[in-house]
């Protein structure tokens, strides 16, 4: 006979999840500020300004992906009043913060599939992944389209127990805002269909039927009907936001024939790492400083093992978390094969795997024998997440933008801040004539978000004929080729500045100007005694 499957009380149960938000809230809200916008978020910010602005979105099929966060984004505004004039860093990004919140709750719909007492840890894990902490506090779409995913999983789970049509319609939505959030939805849907598969063939199915077999619900004639309430509306949902309601076909139409493109950057693009990359990112990672969510990796592993070798009492439970294994590791597969890899990207894979860690974790405490030896369990769990607590702390902290931490990805310098100070005490001193020419090879982003107030200053990739501007920037490459195109003219050079790993820039200030601010600098420790 099967064992009992391991369980907690009702009143346990939220107690756990209680203090489970209450740690994932007070590592994903506070001091969003602190670490300056990597490029990718400075340009979604200038985007959704835009936006905003004019209730049009661009599609860009090459680059930059769907309209989806900027809906989501939209939406909390309005909840929390905020004007396009009114945003910030830390405005923006607790709409990301807000998603996370929300991935942890998500996690609710499936007790039954997980069991209480998987879900209460898989909350927990949630709530204090390192992985999941830093990119929860960032302005990308990873995120809330990880969100969509385990929406739409969730969803056709309820279904497969309760058979109602609004869990289909609910999937739908999902489904939808993953197509319009970001184009490697089609990757999680592929591992949607895998791991359907390994669940049909394994266990039967997820559904019971009174003979005693398992199946997906059909109508009488055979035919998969239900799914037509996920498609509908899947459609519906995405034609809407990529049209800003009907207001851009073309939009739709780029909206399809991106493939194309991101079919080319799957080879690398400047992003090529090798294929163990992501394993690297759970295990054992070291770079001057060693990372690692082995606890979550390797309670994922178990559960795994769990999902096929255990002995289950609730057939579809199994097919659940049979399924949950093989989309994990067919999504963890093919984001390994492909040459394109960046931290966020395997953060649909990671999430599911760290609900699996909450039932492997669930089934060992299952088979403990005795008292003393369950106490050892739940100091070596709590001991794990206080490290990944610790590791979470120093990530959002102290490394916040050192290119040691691993999440870190070609982001912009922790001194970033200081040359935007400069420059605004600059323009201030001219504030009628001030101007500004950057030439940098990526249009200096993030500078034009910092700077959005200033309009006369000019972005370029290549040095103009005419350099006018009684400030330029420039990467130092071009710092000789700057120079000869002066003219004579009387500029200091004020230092060099780096904006990221490699990109190191040189700012030229006309002579007068520079003086005036040495002088204005000189006098400020007077101006506050």
């Amino acid at each position: 006979m099967a064992r009992k499957e391991p369980n907690i009380s009702w009143t346990a149960f939220g107690i756990v999840a209680l203090v489970a938000l209450v740690l994932a809230a007070n590592f994903r809200f506070p001091y969003l500020d602190k670490r300056p916008m990597h490029t990718d978020e400075a340009i979604l910010a200038v985007k959704y300004s835009e936006f905003a602005e004019t209730g049009h979105f661009k599609y860009d099929p090459r680059d930059y992906h769907g309209p989806g966060l900027h809906h989501i984004t939209r939406a909390v505004s309005a909840v929390m009043r905020w004007g396009v004039g009114d945003l910030t860093d830390a405005r923006l990004r607790t709409v990301t913060a807000l998603c996370g919140m929300m991935l942890l709750l998500v996690g609710l719909l499936a007790v039954d599939g997980l069991g209480r007492l998987g879900t209460a840890l898989g909350m927990l894990l949630i709530a204090v992944s390192p992985m999941q902490v830093f990119y929860s506090r960032y302005f990308i779409m990873e995120i809330p389209f990880v969100l969509g995913i385990a929406v739409f999983l969730v969803a056709l789970w309820r279904f497969s127990q309760s058979k109602g049509t609004a869990w289909l319609l609910l999937a739908g939505v999902a489904l939808g805002m993953q197509h319009a959030t970001k184009e490697t939805f089609v990757l999680s849907l592929g591992a949607t269909l895998c791991g359907w598969i390994a669940a049909r063939v394994v266990v039967g199915g997820f559904s019971p039927r009174p003979d005693g077999r398992l199946s997906i619900s059909r109508d009488k004639k055979g035919v998969a009907l239900p799914w037509l309430w996920v498609l509908v509306p899947a459609v519906i949902v995405s034609v809407t936001l990529f049209s800003s309601f009907f207001k851009d076909w073309a939009a739709v139409r780029d909206s399809v024939l991106t493939y194309g493109h991101y079919l080319g950057r799957s080879e690398g693009v400047g992003h090529e790492k090798p294929w163990h990359y992501y394993l690297t990112l759970i295990f054992w990672r070291k770079d001057g400083l060693t990372w690692s969510e082995g606890l979550i990796g390797g309670l994922g592993v178990i559960g795994m093992l769990h999902a096929f070798l255990g002995t289950h009492r609730d057939p579809a439970r199994q097919a659940f978390l049979v399924f949950l294994s093989i989309y994990t590791l067919a999504l963890f597969t093919v984001y390994s094969i492909l040459g394109y890899k960046t931290p966020w990207s395997i953060l649909g894979a990671q999430h599911t795997l760290v609900l699996l860690a909450g039932v492997g974790a669930a089934a060992i405490w299952h088979f403990a024998e005795g008292r003393i030896m369950r106490v050892v369990l739940a100091l070596l769990f709590a001991a794990g997440a206080w490290h990944l607590s610790k590791q979470t702390s120093l990530s959002i902290h102290d490394y916040r933008a050192d290119p040691r931490n691993p999440y870190v990805y070609s982001h912009t310098s922790g001194k970033f801040p200081d040359l935007v100070l400069m420059i605004e005490r600059l323009s201030r001193l001219r504030p009628d004539t001030f101007s500004m020419q950057v030439i940098n090879r990526d249009n200096g982003w993030p500078m034009p978000w910092y700077l959005r107030s200033m309009k006369n200053i000019g972005y370029q990739i290549d040095t103009p004929p005419a350099l006018d501007a009684p400030v330029i920037l420039v990467d130092v490459e071009k710092q000789a080729e700057v120079e000869a195109r002066l003219g004579g003219k009387a500029y200091d050079s004020s230092g060099i500045y780096g904006l990221r790993p490699n990109v190191n820039m040189t700012m030229f200030v006309e002579k007068t100007l520079w003086d005036q601010f040495r002088v204005s600098m000189n006098a400020l420790p007077a101006m506050h005694e």
